[in-house]
């Protein structure tokens, strides 16, 4: 089994981190899909590679064994999304053994998405964790060597120490930013290590949120998450999905770029990093649909 450092561990010995997020073929469809992706990830010199767990609620399995072959057969460290809308507090405990089994060293602790017509409100609290707080305060327990009792209703269970670094996600973009940063607050208290935000396409959104954050006395590392895109359709489908705001400057150019989209759109990639680094950023995190080719491309212009 090949040693995983943590995101804290190549945060501290990076100036910049570089990585990317990629998500598990379709259930039905060949593992090579995504074997094929990381080949390709495998000498962009990636950091650590993120692998999604059913976005959206779609059914896409292989998380936990894609996150073990991403160090072991590709050689890059590894940051696994444990979605845990749909399990009860003992499966999500029985999923965490599985992936100390499986050497997995960095979670992304979030509650997901409901599930195709499930009320976002169907979670049982008696069973269920309704906030994804509660999902890292799990994983911390379970570092501090804390398990669940056996029997309803006793106290914890001590048991050897887990060594998972936790990872949340965060909103630059969130409508209600009080919310926001009280959420931030609770999964930091509960044992949060570091956080990936939403895809931003302004460094200034990141700024203004890091110092929202930093006021609140929440120190812990934040990454932007980026998208680079390279049309206008990729710049829509941002907006209509995620709920993010694309600079006019940006469409206006696409507008008018002829067959130059996707040069606009990497010249327009490669000035976010600039200033997102400038800023004091600790890296980027790229968004890319499993788009390799276009990672090839920033990483060969930087």
């Amino acid at each position: 089994m090949v040693q995983q450092s943590s995101i804290l561990e190549i945060m501290a010995s990076k100036n910049f981190t570089f990585s990317a997020e990629v998500f598990p073929p379709r259930n039905g469809k060949s593992p090579t899909i995504i074997m094929e992706k990381l080949d390709a990830l495998g000498g962009l010199g990636m950091d650590f590679i993120s692998v999604t767990k059913g976005a959206m609620g779609s059914m896409r399995g292989g998380t936990v064994p894609i996150g073990y072959m991403i160090p072991d057969r590709y050689g890059m460290n590894a940051l696994v999304h444990f979605r845990c809308r749909d399990m009860n507090r003992r499966e999500v405990e029985n999923l965490l053994v599985d992936h100390m089994y499986f050497g997995t060293r960095n979670i992304l602790a979030i509650l997901g998405d409901p599930l195709p017509g499930e009320p976002a409100n169907a979670i049982n609290p008696e069973t269920h964790h309704r906030y994804a707080s509660e999902l890292v305060k799990q994983i911390s327990d379970m570092n501090s060597g804390l398990y669940l009792p056996m029997k309803q209703g006793g106290g914890p269970r001590g048991g050897m120490k887990t060594d998972f670094c936790i990872g949340v996600a965060c909103y630059p973009e969130a409508e209600d930013m009080e919310k926001e940063l009280f959420v931030m607050g609770e999964k930091v208290a509960a044992g949060a290590d570091f956080a990936i935000t939403q895809m931003v396409f302004d460094a200034d959104d990141y700024a203004e949120y890091l110092d929202a954050l930093r006021s609140r006395g929440i120190k812990i590392p934040i990454i932007p998450g980026i998208r680079p895109v390279s049309c206008m359709e990729h710049v829509e489908t941002a907006e209509k999905n995620f709920g993010v705001t694309v600079p006019e400057s940006l469409k206006t150019r696409l507008k008018c770029s002829g067959g130059e989209a996707d040069a606009i759109c990497l010249g327009f990639t490669l000035e976010l990093i600039h200033d997102l680094k400038a800023m004091g950023a600790p890296g980027v995190h790229m968004f890319t649909l499993n788009d390799t080719e276009i990672i090839r491309k920033i990483m060969g212009a930087l």
